[in-house]
């Protein structure tokens, strides 16, 4: 008798490439959490959630910067998730490590969910999100690919007003939060 063993699998006990090191994870947590960065995310991330959900102060200063939002339902729910999207492209683009983005990647949504449960069920259910990262990852022009995800996400598909009102919230915002992360002067 003689036998193919050609779908015969052999174990083989190496490692999978996939998989990330234990030992410099656990490294770099024992870092940002000597050096302050765990806390200093942590606070970010409830500072700016803490911003977004005072909604008269947040609305007038961001007025201040773009002019008068049209106060509708969906136009305010629109105008807070790009705020919420801005923030999280600003932790990821500026923290120094993806583990300290996710921490406060995390206390930004743990802290929305305590105050403006309302809001982040809501959020949490959403596909808006996509669209804006459809435009990020498009490149070309950032905050006008914003804009007409915005202007669109706001059923105002194509209309200039809203489009130019996406790309400045978004590039009013982003200004903003780059300066607060700033300030929190992490350690790279």
């Amino acid at each position: 008798m003689i036998f193919d063993d050609s779908d015969v699998k052999i174990f083989n006990d190496t490692k999978n490439s996939d998989t990330f090191d234990e030992v410099s994870v656990i490294s770099q947590m024992t870092k940002n959490r000597s050096n302050g960065n765990s806390q200093k995310a942590k606070d970010l991330g409830k500072a700016l959630a803490e911003r977004f959900v005072d909604e008269p102060q947040l609305l007038k200063e961001i007025e201040a910067e773009v002019g008068e939002i049209p106060r509708d339902d969906n136009t305010m729910y629109q105008y807070k998730v790009l705020l919420i999207f801005t923030a999280e492209y600003c932790i990821n683009h500026l923290l120094p490590s993806p583990l300290l983005s996710n921490t406060a990647v995390n206390a930004l949504y743990d802290t929305v969910k305590k105050k403006a449960f309302d809001f982040y069920d809501r959020l949490d259910d959403a596909a808006e999100y996509s669209f804006y990262y459809l435009a990020v990852r498009k490149g070309n022009d950032i905050p006008a690919g914003i804009g007409v995800s915005f202007a669109m996400l706001c059923g105002k598909d194509k209309d200039e007003y809203y489009e130019k009102l996406g790309k400045k919230l978004f590039q009013v915002a982003n200004h903003e939060i780059e300066k607060i992360i700033e300030s929190y002067s992490f350690v790279k």
